[in-house]
């Protein structure tokens, strides 16, 4: 098996198992003889097992394994390349970890289109400063960052360097907001869709929307097509897709393919209209307060696009999450690592902007908003901190 350190072999039946070496050794083990158990009773061969994300994950320990078949990964890396135009004259700057399936697809594009890596993180680690100075001194030419990551070149007001020409954003809702002041700032940033199911993303902005100011649409890469089922849920069918998952219960470990006829449901509402993509939310975002319907993500736009509009740092240090309500099933609640003067500001401007019963209820005063390494918000772990 590989390590998180060693580069893969895209052409050899081995299989390889990917995990955040930070993870605490009872865990990274206990996920590890999972992925090993599943491989051997299915009989997998060449493939690589990546966790999600596991913001919503009781445990790491519990976080779901996703297997994907190399040819799965060098389908995506293909299609990705194609779309981006990417040659042997690219240099790539690499941010995300290894262990994720955005930072595994930028050195699998890489190699096919003999191109270069280069890595920016700082100690294993994302810092901003240090992914700024490499780009000039590397004069890198590609890039895929999550939103996060935007937020702080943006907080940081930094002009993007005159070489790098394209930036792929995934991994998260990329607000409009956040979006036009990176293009401002130079930035060319091309928002996409995408999933560790799908080996990375299957929809990007065209290079061509980066001669123009609005948002642009999302359209499918060649290796793709999207439907909206009946109940309004996007589905999948790719030439990428992933082979199976696996997850350990509080019963038993156990694995499973989803597709039907080779479409794999995703969580996200959505449909596909001339080619391109657009998302609603996600189905665990859509709630009832008091009998009326509201989306949690949608509010959650809205809060960090007011947060926004104070201070560029800000929408990293507030957040927006449904909390359990007797009396109305369910209610807003607001997180916010900033004073109370700042917060009170920031939900006023928020509470304009929004339905009467989509107001938060409660602020919460936090030391620490739990993350990812790639940024997302561990949702689980803040509701059990409050």
């Amino acid at each position: 098996m590989a390590s998180a350190q060693e580069k893969l072999d895209l052409f050899s039946t081995a299989n390889e198992i990917l995990l955040n070496p930070r993870l605490p050794r009872e865990d990274y083990e206990a996920l590890y003889a999972l992925a090993e158990n599943v491989q051997k009773e299915k009989q997998l061969q060449g493939h690589v097992w990546l966790a999600t994300s596991g913001s919503t994950a009781e445990s790491a320990a519990r976080t779901k394994l996703v297997a994907l078949s190399k040819k799965a990964l060098l389908s995506s890396a293909e299609a990705v390349n194609q779309h981006l135009q990417s040659t042997s004259n690219d240099v790539w700057t690499q941010v995300l970890p290894h262990f994720h399936v955005g930072g595994l697809g930028i050195e699998v594009r890489a190699e096919l289109a003999g191109a270069r890596v280069v890595s920016a993180l700082k100690d294993g680690r994302w810092d901003t400063d240090h992914f700024y100075k490499i780009l000039f001194q590397e004069r890198c030419t590609l890039s895929a960052l999550v939103p996060t990551q935007v937020y702080d070149l943006v907080a940081r007001s930094l002009p993007a360097p005159p070489l790098i020409r394209a930036i792929v954003v995934g991994g998260g809702a990329f607000e409009v907001e956040l979006f036009k002041k990176a293009r401002a700032l130079g930035w060319p940033v091309l928002p996409s869709y995408g999933m560790t199911e799908t080996a990375s993303q299957i929809a990007t902005a065209r290079l061509q929307s980066l001669t123009e100011s609005d948002f642009p649409e999302m359209v499918l890469l060649s290796h793709a097509q999207a439907r909206k089922n009946e109940d309004g849920f996007l589905q999948v069918q790719a030439t990428s897709l992933f082979t199976c998952y696996a997850q350990n219960s509080a019963q038993q470990a156990r694995w499973w393919d989803p597709k039907v006829d080779g479409w794999f449901t995703t969580e996200d509402r959505g449909e596909v209209i001339q080619g391109a993509l657009h998302i609603q939310g996600r189905s665990k975002d859509y709630i009832k307060i008091g009998g009326e319907g509201t989306n949690v993500a949608h509010l959650r736009s809205i809060l960090e696009n007011c947060a926004l509009s104070v201070s560029p740092d800000f929408p990293l240090k507030m957040t927006l999450l449904d909390m359990p309500s007797e009396r109305l099933g369910s209610e807003i609640h607001i997180v916010s690592l900033l004073s109370q003067e700042e917060t009170e500001n920031i939900v006023k401007i928020f509470s304009e902007k929004v339905l009467p019963f989509e107001k938060p209820r409660k602020i919460h005063y936090a030391k620490e908003i739990p993350r990812s390494d790639l940024g997302k918000i561990l949702w689980a772990q803040l509701r059990n901190s409050l």
